[in-house]
């Protein structure tokens, strides 16, 4: 059987002909474009470089001059000055002679001190290296100087360049004891006039020229600096013969600032010129190397075109080949990412199942055990001593509900971001002793000694966030204590170690003889919702959030926290924190008072903003028992009204809830700092709310209060915070 001729393949035979025909032409195209590019780019490059080294040496030149006469003035200045003292001193003491006008020069340290007459006629001098009067006799005879004489209160300075190059600057004024002229000399040697003078050649010496390139400076045909060659030593360049047939060649070809092509002896150069004040800069440079340049990138351009033809075709074959083993690579990891979400979806929802199950059982434990209590107290009614075991157990389980519930909400806040540091002077001794009294407390029913080994503190008064810190230390020593063993111990110490950033360092170190932990779950202490089985009697599983939550808290404050714990033995934190020192001038008086105290409050005026019966009735008890006078409001809008139509200053404090019905406790304040009375914007008003995020407090500032309690608020918190208001106002 015979195959019928392929036309398809010869057409792509064709194709691919032209195709590299194309691809040829456009290579030997772009390799003459890059040419004439880099041609136009190297010349306007040798001509920006030319212009510059042309505007460098105009702009030096300038300052040269500026530095050269400041410096002269500055001596002429000074040697003026000199006379006027010297004649002065003269007319004091009365002298004029050799050894008066030697002490004088030698005082105003001067070359030479001259007294002549009105005529320039010698009287006296005093010369230290012979430049004096004889030296300088027919510019002292001139007719500038001799007018000092005839006019006192003229002066005439001039710099005098000698025989030998040396120079003196004079000063003359009036003789004030008589007629005639006192002249200061100083006197300059040459070599010092040359050191002291900055020159031209120096711009060049100190000017990176071009490869082969040569500087020439001409000034009325004599050449005043050079990078050619070295000058003679009178100061003479003398020109090769070639340099000086470029210049010729420059002068003849090039417009000043334009670069042209000349050419010496066969050789090729570029060149220009340009003024430069009272100077013609030449400048050139050997053509070869921008030529060389030219040729490199052409041959670069070719090379680098056939390069990328040869990678495109070998990309094209390896791509070809390549893509369908990408697409099957993809397939597999777009499956292998699939599952990896699922697993990680199945494991999120596993521990997010797993602790509201234990959230579930730790929440209705104590509501029930409350309820019971509740029930049991009620079958006991007559029984004073079954009551008042009721009600403890009561305020234990609700306790263990405010906890549960801070510990999610802490968790909940770290992770947002939204606990904000609230840095206060503060007394940590006394902030220990207060951290030692609750877990004293945390401690009796446990049977658990709690041992505070308060150490001196190089600085006990610092800057912290009390509200965190103590959550910190209670949040591991309370745990300590809630896994201890009946009759053990939690020993708190704290002391000071070597400071960081000149800020000390206060360590915190928390052991116990209690339980401890296994090496399995120390690997797993930070993670959330990790607990391990309970060992100890009678104590709550817990939500596992407390080790994650005190971690965080001491990163928050720049700290670090560090464990050891051995199964059975105990364990042992170590807790780091830098605080910033403070003064125990700066740290306010605290008002401690006692809630049952019936005079902490005695006629502190509240009104009381809150739309819970409950609550209003517990706040009405615990103010009136701490002597306060309670007026009630039902919402906000009534607080409002009610505190418009009172008389001013009728009120001392406003307790405002947040969430109320109709308008909150944020919208009541603002209208009520909004009235037009002068104890709107002066009476204090506290916010009683359980919202306890930092943006709720934030929102409670810019509304216009003045502080912020979190609820569940305790009787003595309550009244501690009226107290320091009445404190402030009395």
């Amino acid at each position: 059987m015979i195959d019928a001729p392929d036309h398809a393949a010869g057409e792509r035979d064709d194709r691919s002909a032209w195709v590299w025909l194309i691809a040829a032409l456009l290579g030997i195209a772009l390799s003459v474009v890059a040419g004439m590019m880099s041609y136009g780019y190297t010349t306007a490059q040798a001509e920006q470089r030319f212009a510059d080294v042309v505007d460098y040496v105009a702009t030096q030149s300038l300052s040269y001059d500026a530095f050269n006469s400041a410096y002269t003035t500055k001596n002429l200045i000074r040697v003026m000055e000199i006379a006027g003292e010297a004649a002065r001193d003269m007319e004091r003491d009365g002298s004029v002679d050799n050894a008066a006008l030697e002490q004088y020069a030698d005082q105003f340290n001067v070359s030479a001190l001259i007294v002549t007459d009105a005529s320039g006629n010698l009287v006296s001098e005093s010369s230290t290296d012979g430049v004096g009067y004889e030296s300088l006799a027919t510019y002292l005879k001139e007719a500038p100087v001799l007018e000092v004489a005839t006019h006192p209160l003229k002066s005439y300075t001039d710099s005098i360049t000698l025989a030998d190059d040396s120079v003196a600057d004079i000063g003359c004024v009036a003789r004030q004891d008589g007629e005639g002229i006192v002249i200061a000399v100083r006197h300059r040697s040459a070599k010092a006039v040359a050191g002291n003078t900055l020159k031209l050649q120096s711009l060049l010496e100190g000017y990176e020229t071009i490869d082969s390139g040569n500087i020439v400076i001409e000034n009325d045909g004599k050449v005043v600096a050079t990078n050619a060659v070295e000058p003679t030593i009178l100061g003479v360049f003398d020109l090769p013969a070639t340099d000086a047939i470029i210049v010729d060649e420059i002068k003849d070809r090039c417009l000043p600032g334009k670069v042209r092509l000349v050419n010496v002896n066969g050789e090729w150069y570029l060149g220009t010129y340009g003024k430069a004040q009272k100077f013609y800069v030449y400048t050139y440079a050997s053509a070869q190397r921008y030529f060389e340049v030219v040729a490199a990138v052409a041959a670069g351009v070719l090379v680098l075109y056939s390069g990328v033809v040869a990678s495109v075709v070998m990309v094209r074959r390896r791509a070809d080949r390549r893509r369908l083993t990408d697409l099957l690579q993809q397939e597999r990891d777009y499956g292998d990412k699939l599952a990896k979400a699922a697993r990680e979806a199945s494991s999120a929802n596993s521990a997010k199942t797993e602790f509201l199950r234990r959230m579930s059982h730790d929440l209705r434990t104590p509501i029930n055990g409350i309820r019971g209590m509740v029930e049991v107290g009620d079958g006991n009614a007559d029984d004073l001593q079954k009551q008042t075991e009721c009600r403890s157990r009561i305020w234990t389980a609700s306790g263990l509900l405010l906890d549960l519930a801070n510990e999610a909400l802490d968790m909940s806040r770290l992770e947002s971001g939204q606990i904000e540091l609230e840095l206060v002077p503060t007394n940590l001794v006394t902030l220990n002793h207060e951290v030692r009294d609750i877990l004293e407390r945390q401690a009796e029913e446990r049977l658990v000694t709690i041992i505070c080994d308060q150490q001196t503190l190089n600085h006990p008064y610092a800057r912290v966030s009390v509200t965190h810190l103590k959550r910190l230390l209670l949040n591991i020593a309370g745990n300590a204590v809630k896994y201890n063993r009946r009759g053990g111990y939690v020993r708190l110490v704290c002391r000071e170690v070597e400071p960081v950033d000149g800020a000390p360092v206060y360590e915190y170190t928390i052991a116990d003889n209690g339980i401890g932990m296994s090496e399995e779950f120390q690997q797993h202490l930070y993670e959330p919702f990790c607990r391990e089985e309970q060992q100890v009697e009678g104590a709550s599983s817990g939500t596992g959030l407390g080790a994650p939550i005190a971690k965080q808290l001491v990163e928050l404050m720049g700290g670090t926290m560090s464990f050891t714990s051995i199964l059975g033995q105990g364990t042992t934190f170590t807790i780091r924190l830098p605080f910033e020192k403070c003064e125990r001038s700066e740290i306010p008086q605290a008002v401690r008072v006692d809630a049952g105290d019936g005079d902490a409050l005695q006629g502190l005026r509240v009104l009381l903003v809150e739309d819970n019966d409950l609550n209003a009735e517990i706040a009405q008890f615990t103010l009136a028992r701490a002597g306060a006078v309670v007026t009630h409001a039902k919402d906000g809008e009534s607080a409002v009204e009610m505190f418009a139509a009172s008389a001013p200053h009728e009120y001392d404090v406003v307790l405002m809830d947040i969430m109320m019905p109709g308008i909150d406790g944020l919208e009541a304040t603002r209208r009520i700092r909004a009235l037009d009375r002068e104890d709107a914007a002066t009476t204090p008003i506290i916010a009683v709310s359980a919202n306890a995020f930092a943006d709720d407090r934030r929102l409670s500032r810019e509304a216009g209060m003045n502080a912020h309690l979190s609820k569940p608020v305790s009787s003595q918190e309550l009244v501690e915070a009226l107290a320091h208001i009445a404190a402030d106002a009395s």
